[in-house]
């Protein structure tokens, strides 16, 4: 897919196939990619709290030879972004040129030393192996970031509503990461509100694929380029004037 402009987007509609979006999702990608011999690298983006990584694990086992590389994993040291004063959204607060020189190294084929963030720490204090798949999925909001683009070869972008993000920051932060209410509502201010709408929000322009996702978490079709269309109109029906 060409990543290197902004897209004109177009409404499919219902998908004409039963199934749940990443199941079309992984049929579209097949299709596409049937020919490519190296790895394919897949970003799926978006805000905070829309559910990508619960998107990217199912599409992981519904599609063959696929893993999922956290972006997560690349933050800043939680001493680093405090000093700088930036969240997770902002280019600074992640390690760019090591995100940047791993899709290199997995584009060529060969696994990279992955580094693993430790969430009670605040620091990066591991790696793993990640070897590369026949579809590596990049799960993280920075991922489908301009600094990328030219490394992935399509873009899924996860959207929902703000009150969705809101929930999803109070019930996951709180519960589940220790952080109280008052530290999940100004981390939602300050990431999914200010930072992401200055440095991720455009990213929804170059996009192959839209998906909104609902109160309930499920997702649906939001939209899809004009050339994903084009390549894929088996998928989806006519188009939506």
């Amino acid at each position: 897919m060409n990543m290197a402009v902004d897209q004109k987007h177009i409404s499919p509609g219902f998908p004409t196939k039963a199934g749940k979006p990443e199941e079309i999702i992984a049929e579209v990608l097949l299709s596409f990619f049937q020919d490519k011999s190296t790895p394919v690298i897949i970003a799926v983006g978006g805000p905070g709290g829309t559910g990508k990584s619960t998107f990217c694990n199912t599409l992981k086992k519904i599609l063959p030879d696929s893993d999922v590389l956290e972006l997560d994993n690349y933050k800043k040291t939680r001493k680093e972004r405090r000093e700088l004063k930036v969240y997770g959204p902002h280019p600074d607060a992640n390690r760019i040129d090591l995100i940047v020189e791993h899709l290199q190294i997995l584009r060529s084929g060969r696994a990279i030393d992955s580094p693993v963030y430790n969430r009670v720490s605040g620091e990066t204090d591991t790696t793993v192996l990640f070897s590369p798949r026949r579809f590596i999925l990049l799960d993280g909001e920075i991922s489908t970031y301009a600094q990328f683009r030219q490394y992935v070869d399509f873009s899924i972008f996860i959207d929902s509503d703000l009150r969705t993000q809101l929930y999803t920051r109070m019930s996951r932060d709180v519960q589940s990461r220790g952080s109280s209410r008052e530290t999940a509502i100004s981390t939602f201010l300050n990431s999914n509100i200010k930072e992401f709408t200055l440095y991720g929000a455009q990213s929804k322009s170059w996009a192959d694929i839209h998906l909104y996702s609902n109160e309930d978490y499920s997702l649906q079709f939001e939209a899809v380029s004009a050339e994903c269309f084009r390549n894929a109109f088996q998928f989806f029906p006519a188009l939506i004037e």
